[in-house]
């Protein structure tokens, strides 16, 4: 039986976003990990052109991830493309997803260029700042962004105790500012969502007492974590979530999609940089290298 939201209330939106976290090679070598992004990849593309449910999944926001797949399987870039152009895949903005205070201005500004020509050949690019998991954010970021034609940035670690909601405005030294969205709760907030339409359906709600006031708009859940493969179900969930109630509103989607429904009035300012651990360790220790290496790491 559908209970309904009662007192005529709006519906809650929530929106799912399939993805997958990349790193390239962390505790298991490159072409590890890229055996198991071959698979990930091989299964992915023809469920998204088989099954319309399953209606999105975000490429970790880097499209180094792509060419890696594609040097393996070089056939497939056409089928990729079609399912980018179609919106099914997001792409880029970057190339890759680097730690800020570790290479150069420069370096994040080419990322940022070559990861939008990339993705634009494949069907344009996600026009989202997507930066889920760096070790910090700089100062700059904002006008990075700006300047790049990107309004909105996802983050999680480095935001500080002082903002106090899931989006704030961030502006950078310069005065250009963008829309942020805290990933409140990681990248991985989504991940491993049950089978059925009343597990999701207590997800949900659990999120939405987590959340408390720190909510503002919709729900966002991020159905993936590390090298996550994706859940195949999601759709069907999220279709009898629907089906049974009417308090929240599911839907399977794209970042961009879910927050260019979100709210941009009266949000909160952060200025500068965002380096705090008090919710989301930095990992300040890998900022540690010997000399000879970064000697080296320079002349490449």
């Amino acid at each position: 039986m559908k209970a309904n939201g009662g007192n005529g209330s709006r519906q809650q939106r929530v929106g799912i976003v399939p993805h997958t976290h990349w790193d390239r090679e962390w505790y298991a070598p490159f072409q590890a990990y890229r055996l198991r992004l071959v698979r990930l990849l091989d299964d992915l593309l023809p469920r998204l052109e088989d099954d319309r449910a399953f209606a999105h999944f975000c490429l970790d926001g880097q499209t180094a991830v792509i060419d890696d797949y594609l040097e393996v399987r070089p056939e497939a870039e056409e089928r990729l493309r079609r399912l980018a152009t179609a919106g099914r895949i997001s792409v880029g903005p970057w190339a890759i997803l680097m730690d800020e205070f570790m290479v150069s201005g420069e370096t994040i500004v080419r990322n940022l260029q070559q990861g939008q020509a990339r993705a634009a050949s494949l069907g344009g690019p996600m026009p989202v700042g997507y930066l889920p998991d760096m070790f910090g954010h700089v100062a700059q970021m904002p006008q990075i962004l700006r300047l790049a034609g990107l309004e909105h940035a996802v983050v999680w670690r480095g935001v500080p105790s002082a903002v106090t909601a899931t989006a704030f405005r961030w502006e950078a030294p310069d005065g250009s500012a963008v829309r942020a969205e805290y990933l409140y709760g990681s990248y991985s907030n989504g991940r491993d969502l049950p089978r059925d339409g009343a597990g999701t359906l207590a997800r949900a709600r659990n999120y939405e007492v987590e959340l408390g006031p720190a909510r503002l708009g919709g729900l966002l859940l991020m159905n993936g974590t590390d090298h996550q493969l994706p859940q195949p179900w999601v759709g069907q969930a999220v279709a009898e979530a629907n089906r049974d109630q009417d308090h929240y509103r599911f839907e399977v989607t794209s970042l961009a999609e879910y927050l260019a429904g979100e709210p941009v009035d009266g949000l909160a300012t952060w200025r500068g940089e965002l380096r705090s651990g008090a919710r989301a360790n930095l990992l300040m220790g890998v900022a540690s290298h010997r000399v000879d290496g970064k000697v080296a790491g320079a002349a490449a």
